[in-house]
């Protein structure tokens, strides 16, 4: 059986303004065209995504593909129910970010997103948990994890992408006094932040780890040395033009070992966009992988997992 003909079962979250609502109609009508049958699930609640995909895992039908339609953490829900299932998983991006969304080749296009739903083939691609929670994309503790904390409950669906903006100057007096302890490889580093990355990309289009991904089973565990609104800023300006690793107080670690990240207080953690966790934090890769659709010709270059260092000069 061919991929367009199989039942795609869409996980949607609705709870976003009416540029995604016109977004999700238009993936609708793309996909009236083709021979996929449609069945739409609508979330109701934090949690709900989990659940419902769960339930699609216990029917053990092999014609099912699940596809998120909602930003990275409708994503990271439904990741969170696949635990012990093979179904295969695609996306509809209507989120902010939409990391995944450009990790699979997909970006913010619509079009792009129901051709690979269409005609793509499912790939295996690796995960990772963060004490129980499993993610796809990265974890973080540090300016991101403070930054995500201090998002008012509806700002990013009002403000998008600018939104966090607004919560980083609101966090920015929790910059001054940060230092964590990140043990990658065996040996322990200091850093003010890091970045447990699993995907290329951060934030929506910024490269955070050129020679990862998803396909990947291994981590780039990218430290922020310094600490501060002036390094915060600094670091934050790197990023937008894809500079970061050339920082010299910028390192990178490569590792498929186990990831500790502690601190001497209690710390809030992010995974796939979210705050869910708080140190210590225990970081491992799933063994088993997922299947997910992305373009094809969109995977970054073999390479092997290993104890390599990368320091910015």
């Amino acid at each position: 059986m061919t991929l367009s003909k199989r039942r795609l079962v869409i996980i949607h979250n609705p709870t976003s303004g009416m540029r995604n609502k016109n977004r999700f109609s238009k993936a609708l009508l793309y996909l009236a065209d083709t021979d996929c049958e449609v069945e739409i699930l609508k979330t109701k609640g934090p949690g709900h995504a989990t659940d419902m995909t769960r339930e699609l895992v216990a029917r053990n039908d092999p014609d099912i593909v699940l596809v998120a339609a909602g930003g990275d953490g409708t994503v990271s829900e439904i990741l969170n129910g696949l635990e012990g299932g093979e179904l295969p998983l695609g996306v509809i991006p209507l989120g902010t970010a939409n990391v995944l969304a450009r990790e699979l080749g997909v970006g913010a296009s619509i079009d792009r997103a129901i051709e690979i739903l269409i005609a793509a083939v499912p790939v295996p691609v690796y995960s990772a948990k963060a004490n129980e929670k499993r993610f796809l994309l990265m974890a973080g503790a540090g300016y991101d994890s403070l930054t995500v904390a201090a998002l008012r409950p509806g700002e990013k669906k009002r403000f998008g992408a600018i939104a966090y903006m607004f919560a980083a100057f609101r966090a920015a007096s929790g910059f001054r006094d940060m230092e964590l302890e990140v043990t990658v490889n065996g040996k322990r580093h200091t850093a003010a932040s890091a970045v447990i990355a699993k995907a290329r990309y951060y934030g929506g289009p910024f490269v955070i780890a050129s020679e990862g991904g998803i396909e990947k089973p291994r981590f780039d565990v990218v430290l922020l040395k310094n600490a501060g609104f002036v390094a915060a800023f600094r670091y934050g300006m790197a990023l937008l033009f894809n500079r970061l690793s050339r920082l010299s107080d910028v390192q990178t670690l490569i590792t498929d070992e186990e990831i500790l990240i502690n601190s001497s207080r209690i710390f809030p953690c992010q995974c796939d966009g979210d705050i869910c966790l708080e140190t210590p934090l225990r970081i491992s890769l799933d063994p088993a992988p997922i299947m997910i659709l992305r373009a094809p010709g969109n995977q970054s270059t073999a390479h092997t997992a290993g104890p390599e260092t990368h320091t910015a000069r």
